[in-house]
């Protein structure tokens, strides 16, 4: 039976191999151009890379792997069908079909996009026999040869790219040579030692906060032949990403949704059903990690939910950040809308507290409006927001409800998740259960009706509690509860755009606690923080393109001292993302309000160039001990770079392209400048002082590519 698939796409040499005995291995998943490279141990019959790798209850491991989930017995009783390669749009998808003597069949999902180096994979099990299959973890990608190409050993070469995530610190990326990971193999002289690590490297999320302390993404870059490979897991809850050595001196990674070591998860796969994983992305370029997260930008862009907003990057303000804080009336709100239409926004966003006249956050979930805040009532509020050319906008979280709420008080248990015949209680919060059909209709109402009464054209959805390990109503595991609730609220959110289809609903999640493609392939933009320090920001805004499209990162602009460097400062940080405005704009002088005035004009002008452009890092990732911050966007000859000076007032800034460069300009802003030059060591800048920060527009020579920034 052997064979070997072999295809060639969008800057992709991917290479699958089909063994005698029907084991399909992924063996080359390598950047155009690059030559595969490595041991090949096709024909040891005792080393093998299946290209799922699926553990089973009853079934053994087949040796040494402590906690690594690359050594299950039952992965190698899929053995292949067929495949095929199916024509898809904006590209193309191959399907292997593969089954297990116990009549298990798995469909695996390659989805290759046009002009894109990456990948999506997913894998769907369904259960043919007689007999329950209890299912302990599936892969949704996993490769086994990273760093594999050259000459030299992959823990010689290769450095680990982790994405920390906290509150208020979203992205922050922390580089390790493997090495210093423990991933390296030591010299081995007995035979009982098998030439093997059994530890691994692995991160991952443990409740219903995708990203609360880490992304969902990494990239791991082979420093002796150039590449740089990328990795995104689409899931809003439990994932795992995993790094071992294996057999034959390999490094692999394995994706994956949750699990049952990690995560308690379990899922009986009854005779007759099926089991779909979450998807993950996966690819490689040769390039650094400007050109992976260039590649991850226009993956994430093809896999989104097209819509208006992506394209128009509409201006919002919203009232709560260094703003009202949650404390909203009608005389605070409209003179906060006065301000906004002045600036140029183009959407309002109420944020919370609008539904009680206290201390609201144990009393969500009717969202019904206070007459004591608004005695003139709310919609007259959303009508003068209206009046003044700005799209009405209101905070949601729609998953919860609190525990002082009396609505929740009168409904059953399973509208909520729980566990031990008590409802969850997260800081006073219950949290709906979207598998509930009712629990859908009750929230699908909420929309509806603040949709018709009050003419709302955008909400921004809030999820600042998590479900603890899940439910253990009605599921084979808490965590497969948690996995089953997501499915279920993607499915909502599908049926609200079908409603509304120009509805603009932000994915907020304490800020950027839920910040994944889970999400971010339905919902228009992302909450990337809630820093309310404008210096501290800047950290975030320098690497957060990483992580999501530069169009949908939601970047606070909130001035809130009345000075022009801090002004300017504020605007830096959002202009080349998202801008979220708030501050305290009812202290800013005419020359502050001119200054965001000038920001946001300008904004709108480069916008059109924002969201077909992709992020580079010209500094790499930033640290919060970098005295010096960069992030930029590259649209063919045209080059937008933000430069900040948090712990100084200079800077060189390194460009790849400086041969090209035919000219440099500060864009932003006009009236306060800063000196600047282009040398052979890139761009050299002095601001006015410390803590300041520009936005400068390139122009490249028009002969050369985008490949060549």
């Amino acid at each position: 039976m052997k064979k070997e698939i072999r295809i060639q796409e969008s800057g992709l040499s991917v290479s699958i191999r089909v063994r005698d005995d029907g084991v399909t291995e992924l063996a080359d998943f390598t950047a155009a151009g690059v030559l595969s490279g490595g041991m090949d141990e096709a024909e040891n019959e005792e080393i093998y890379h299946p290209i799922i790798e699926l553990q089973v209850t009853g079934k053994s491991t087949r040796g040494m792997h402590a906690y690594k989930h690359n050594q299950s017995s039952a992965s190698l009783e899929l053995r292949y069908i067929d495949h095929s390669m199916e024509e898809r749009t904006n590209g193309k998808e191959l399907v292997i079909r593969l089954k297990t003597d116990d009549e298990v069949y798995a469909s695996y999902h390659m989805r290759f996009f046009q002009g894109v180096p990456v990948v999506q994979v997913w894998t769907e099990l369904e259960n043919k026999g007689k007999e329950d299959v209890g299912i302990e973890y599936v892969s949704s990608f996993i490769y086994q040869k990273i760093s594999g190409n050259g000459e030299l050993p992959y823990y010689d070469k290769t450095d680990i790219y982790t994405p920390r995530n906290s509150w208020d610190c979203e992205a922050q990326w922390k580089k390790d040579d493997i090495r210093d990971l423990n991933l390296s193999l030591m010299p081995v002289t007995g035979f009982n030692t098998p030439g093997f690590g059994i530890n691994r490297y692995c991160y991952g999320s443990s409740s219903s906060w995708s990203s609360c302390e880490y992304l969902p993404m990494g990239f791991a870059q082979d420093k002796e032949t150039g590449e740089t490979y990328c990795f995104e897991i689409e899931n809003s809850g439990q994932w795992l990403a995993e790094y071992g050595s294996d057999l034959g001196s390999r490094l692999y990674l394995a994706l994956s949704g949750p699990t049952e070591s990690e995560n308690g998860w379990w899922k009986n796969l009854k005779a007759g059903t099926a089991f779909t994983t979450v998807p993950a992305a996966f690819g490689v370029v040769k390039g650094d990690i400007s050109e992976a997260a260039a590649a991850l930008t226009l993956y994430r862009r093809m896999i989104r939910r097209p819509n208006t907003d992506d394209e128009k990057l509409n201006v919002v303000f919203n009232d709560y950040m260094n703003c009202l804080m949650g404390d909203p009336t009608d005389e605070r709100e409209r003179m906060i809308i006065d301000k906004a239409s002045e600036m140029g926004c183009e959407y309002y966003c109420m944020d919370c507290g609008w539904y009680d006249k206290g201390y609201w956050w144990d009393r969500v979930g009717e969202w019904m409006e206070c007459q004591e805040r608004f005695p003139n009532g709310m919609k007259a509020v959303c009508d003068y927001a209206k009046s003044k050319n700005m799209v009405m906008g209101l905070w949601l979280e729609i998953e919860v409800m609190g525990t002082a709420c009396e609505l929740a008080a009168k409904l059953p248990d399973n509208w909520f998740i729980c566990r031990h015949g008590k409802r969850h209680i997260d800081n006073k919060r219950y949290l709906l259960d979207f598998r509930n059909p009712e629990v859908r209709k009750y929230c699908m109402d909420v929309v509806d009706r603040l949709v018709r009464d009050y003419g709302v054209g955008y909400f921004k959805v809030d999820y600042n509690v998590t479900m603890g390990y899940g439910s253990d109503i009605d599921s084979d595991s808490c965590a497969d509860a948690i996995l089953e609730h997501y499915r279920c609220l993607y499915q909502w959110y599908e049926e609200v755009f079908r409603k509304h289809p120009e509805l603009v609903i932000e994915n907020c999640g304490s800020g950027g606690q839920r910040m994944d493609y889970g999400m971010l392939k339905l919902l228009s933009l992302q909450s990337t923080s809630d820093q309310t320090d404008y210096i501290s920001n800047s950290y975030i805004a320098a690497n957060v393109a990483s992580a999501v499209t530069p169009e949908q990162a939601g970047m606070w602009v909130y001035p809130y001292e009345d000075e022009d460097e801090h002004v300017i400062y504020n605007m830096v940080n959002g202009l080349l993302l998202r801008p979220y405005i708030s501050g305290m704009v009812w202290k800013l002088s005419d020359q502050s309000m001119n200054l965001m005035q000038e920001g946001i004009s300008l904004y709108k002008k480069i916008r059109t160039d924002i969201k077909d452009a992709v992020p580079f890092f010209p500094l790499g990732f930033s640290s919060i001990k970098d005295k010096v911050l960069a992030y930029g966007v590259r649209k063919e000859d045209i080059v937008y770079l933000s430069v900040f000076t948090p712990g100084t007032d200079e800077a060189l800034i390194p460009l790849a392209f400086g041969k090209q460069i035919e000219d440099v300009s500060v864009i932003y802003p006009e009236s306060v400048r800063c000196e600047y030059g282009v040398s052979e060591d890139g761009l050299r800048v002095h601001m006015p002082q410390e803590k300041a920060a520009r936005l400068f527009k390139i122009i490249l020579k028009a002969d050369k590519t985008p490949a060549d920034c």
